[in-house]
């Protein structure tokens, strides 16, 4: 038996292979369609964005119940001792609260687990390399405090920059940064949406570019400012252009000297929220 396991949020975007390979249980968000409740990724995901496209009787989302949670724990504690969750940033869901009320529940039920919480301070690709640092570390046997550590050494260096082809679905779940009037300009604006430690995990518009091809340029010079010439860890998200993450993935490869470097698919309430056409890149370097 393990000494830690590592639970997660489908938000992280961990794919089944990443969540196979280390040793990670992910508890799946809901994607409401037409009335219907969905597991996260479990819907059809060409009628999703055929429907994102239309702008026409939109799907919306909820998080996980603490009940969920609770039933993760117990998945997690038949492998391990103890248990960590990993939830994406508070300030974007009550992911992290409901993951604390599923641990107080758990001292009854599971009286013998010791159970941490780690707010990633993130979303998406960044939270997925919190997920994954720690994951690490628990599949070298290192013990539930040191698991938890390394867990909020990644989140403190960690950036997220979400680069979306329109601004309208991020202001119609409530996750525009601030600057609604943004998506109602007059011309098309091309914003880098930014997340990290520092902002306590909010996100935050810091380019505004007149095509999208600029803001990937901005995305990249913004990498070059903030890694410094050391080496990266990286992952990226996309939701309907496998192509954008390829090409970014080719520049960050020739660019900069990458230690680690995943992409995955933007999970369905995840592309909810950032659109058609939006790339993600999390990413933070190497002490």
């Amino acid at each position: 038996m393990k000494e830690v396991m590592v639970v997660t949020d489908s938000i992280s975007c961990i794919s089944p292979e990443l969540a196979e390979e280390y040793d990670v249980i992910v508890a799946p968000y809901h994607l409401m369609f037409d009335g219907k409740d969905y597991l996260d990724n479990t819907f059809d995901r060409e009628q999703l964005f055929a429907r994102l496209e239309s702008y026409q009787n939109l799907p919306t989302h909820s998080a996980c119940s603490a009940g969920e949670i609770l039933e993760v724990y117990k998945k997690a504690r038949q492998k391990a001792k103890g248990i960590l969750f990993i939830s994406l940033s508070s300030t974007m869901s009550a992911d992290y609260d409901v993951a604390l009320q599923a641990k107080e529940t758990a001292k009854q039920e599971l009286p013998d687990t010791a159970i941490e919480v780690v707010d990633s301070r993130s979303v998406g690709p960044g939270e997925m390399l919190v997920v994954l640092a720690a994951a690490r570390a628990a599949n070298e046997g290192k013990s539930l405090p040191e698991v938890v550590e390394i867990a909020h050494q990644v989140a403190k260096g960690l950036t997220s920059v979400h680069v979306p082809e329109t601004l309208f679905f991020f202001e119609r779940s409530g996750r525009s940064g601030g600057e609604p009037s943004i998506a109602k300009a007059p011309i098309p604006i091309y914003p880098l949406l930014e997340m990290d430690a520092a902002s306590g995990g909010k996100g935050s518009f810091i380019s505004k570019n007149r095509t999208k091809a600029k803001a990937k340029e901005a995305l990249l010079e913004m990498v070059r400012g903030k890694s410094g010439g050391k080496k990266l860890h990286a992952a990226i998200n996309y939701t309907n252009n496998p192509e954008e993450a390829e090409a970014l993935k080719k520049k960050l490869l020739s660019q900069f000297e990458v230690s680690e470097l995943h992409i995955t698919e933007w999970s369905s309430v995840g592309c909810v929220v950032c659109g058609p056409r939006c790339v993600s890149l999390g990413f933070h370097t190497e002490d």
